[in-house]
């Protein structure tokens, strides 16, 4: 009798221990491929805040982001400036001093703050104001890292995760204390470098 036990007792174990490690090498195969890796799961979106629209993004491998913008707030917006930023990061920005990437100012087309001249060179699509239910296309727009330096040359299927942000005077005049600077996270960005 005991050794009718031992050999039921032997078999279960031999045979739930073959299924256990068939299990065990193949959960092994697919950690090595790289299935449970969140970072290749996750897909590109651009959120927009409430008013704002937000499409098309894409991460280019030059580190340049093209986006579609707009916004229906029911009013109209003057001295654009646009920046991209990582979320651990506050550089790229735009700023009312000028410090930071700003796309262009009322009179003055494309015009950029020295520093950021050739981090922005082939910057293109300038929005100098943008009425309320209005699109703009913006492409080579550097987007800024962790580092607070522009992101330049990475890879494909990298993924970089941070906001859209907007600069913005609601009179077509310069920015003064009457008519101030106002500085607006726009979007959140989920991007994968294509």
């Amino acid at each position: 009798m005991r050794n009718v036990k031992l050999q039921s007792a032997m078999e279960y174990l031999m045979t739930y221990g073959w299924a256990i490690l068939i299990i065990a090498v193949v959960l092994g195969a697919l950690f090595s491929l790289g299935v449970f890796n969140t970072g290749s799961l996750l897909g590109t979106s651009c959120i927009a805040a409430p008013g704002f629209l937000c499409q098309n993004p894409v991460l280019g491998t030059n580190g340049n982001l093209s986006v579609t913008i707009g916004q229906s707030t029911g009013s109209s917006f003057y001295n654009i400036g646009i920046g991209c930023a990582s979320t651990a990061t506050t550089s790229g920005l735009p700023n009312p001093t000028g410090a930071l990437v700003q796309i262009a100012t009322t009179g003055a087309a494309n015009t950029l703050p020295a520093n950021q001249a050739n981090a922005n060179a082939a910057l293109t699509g300038s929005i100098l104001s943008q009425v309320s239910g209005q699109t703009s296309s913006i492409s080579a727009l550097k987007c800024f890292g962790t580092n607070a330096n522009a992101i330049t040359g990475p890879s494909i299927g990298t993924t970089f995760s941070g906001g859209l942000w907007m600069n913005y005077t609601i009179s077509s005049g310069a920015a003064s204390g009457s008519n101030p600077m106002l500085t607006q996270k726009i979007a959140s960005l989920t991007l994968k470098v294509v």
